[in-house]
């Protein structure tokens, strides 16, 4: 049985989401999405993001950048969260423009402000994944306990 979210239903998934024990299911696109809590240390857990009850480290490639594979699912940029990370760290920014100056560190450095971009199918709070999947036009909710009351 599957259902059109409302926005009572999002407080309620969101709420489950919070909880310790996570196993909610969407249909997207042709795709079962799944969710569940699984540990990410000993003493740390993260909402991980399954499509069709996978999820494949032959969808990622690492040529030129992060970027997904032909054999990845269309929906991965979709489904899965966005991080970014700065190509140099803060403190190598602040050296190497008291070394140079701000307008010879440009000619230099001209990508010393550029940011990596990549997809991963964790997130860390049930707010963040609820924020991004509210966005997804035509999802429709399968398994989860607010269905079955």
């Amino acid at each position: 049985m599957s259902k059109p979210i409302t926005k009572e239903m999002w407080a309620e998934i969101e709420a489950e989401m919070a909880g310790g024990w996570v196993d909610i299911a969407f249909n997207y696109k042709g795709h079962e999405v799944s969710v569940q809590r699984v540990r990410e240390s000993e003493s740390k857990t993260c909402l991980q993001v399954y499509v069709d009850g996978h999820i494949k480290g032959a969808w990622v490639s690492f040529k030129d950048g992060i970027s997904f594979t032909e054999d990845a699912p269309s929906i991965l940029s979709e489904v899965w969260c966005l991080k970014t990370k700065a190509k140099y760290s803060t403190k190598f920014k602040k050296s190497i423009e008291k070394i140079y100056g701000k307008r010879r560190t440009k000619k230099e450095y001209p990508d010393l402000h550029d940011i990596h971009a990549f997809h991963v199918p964790s997130f860390s709070k049930a707010s963040v994944l609820c924020r991004q999947f509210k966005k997804l036009e035509g999802l429709k909710l399968t398994k989860a306990t607010c269905l079955e009351a």
